[in-house]
């Protein structure tokens, strides 16, 4: 068998400046593809601790709530104690202000909105399509529950009954009040 010495192959040089040109491609494409994803993760990251500390930053209390039988509203006295304004919205539809109001067992009364629409309690003092509480104020909002499904008339005098508030899910506070022995 005989070799044919006409054709050769490449030169070692130009095969080894081939095999580096690819390997720096490769690792190029590599870089970039790692740097996308990277960017992508931190990002997802950066926005999640971003409304995280804006979320543990919303902050507010009930400091009172009183009961009158005379004409069954519930005035809260609520104070953000944040340092973010908080939406007191009296509307049905998202974003608004809801509550959940139990008896002196535990047992849920009513869930509302406080639009005053349909059963719903109406906001009858302090809230708004755009009131907010102003970091450190302390804000007077009243429900009136008459004839609507969170009406306690029925309940008596000495009752004691607490209530959880969401404040269009920016930020919620309970409280408790009893019923007057007049009821």
């Amino acid at each position: 068998m005989r070799l044919n010495k006409r054709k050769r192959g490449i030169s070692p040089v130009i095969a080894i400046i081939l095999l580096l040109m690819m390997t720096v491609a490769v690792a190029g494409a590599a870089f970039y593809w790692l740097t996308r994803i990277q960017g992508q993760m931190q990002g997802g990251v950066e926005s999640f601790e971003s409304n995280l500390f804006e979320n543990i930053a919303s902050n507010i209390e009930v400091i009172d709530a009183d009961y009158s039988s005379a004409n069954e509203n519930i005035t809260m006295y609520l104070q953000n104690t944040g340092n973010k304004k908080i939406p007191l919205v009296k509307r049905s539809t998202f974003p608004t202000t809801t509550w959940i109001l139990r008896d002196q067992n535990g047992v849920a009364v009513c869930s509302s909105d406080w639009s005053g629409e349909g059963t719903a309690v109406s906001c009858a003092t302090g809230c708004g399509a755009n009131v907010k509480i102003d970091i450190g104020e302390i804000k007077t909002a009243t429900v009136n529950t008459a004839g609507t499904k969170c009406d306690i008339s029925s309940y008596g005098g000495g009752k004691v009954f607490h209530f959880i508030v969401d404040f269009s899910g920016e930020a919620s506070a309970g409280g408790s009040f009893i019923t007057p022995e007049d009821v």
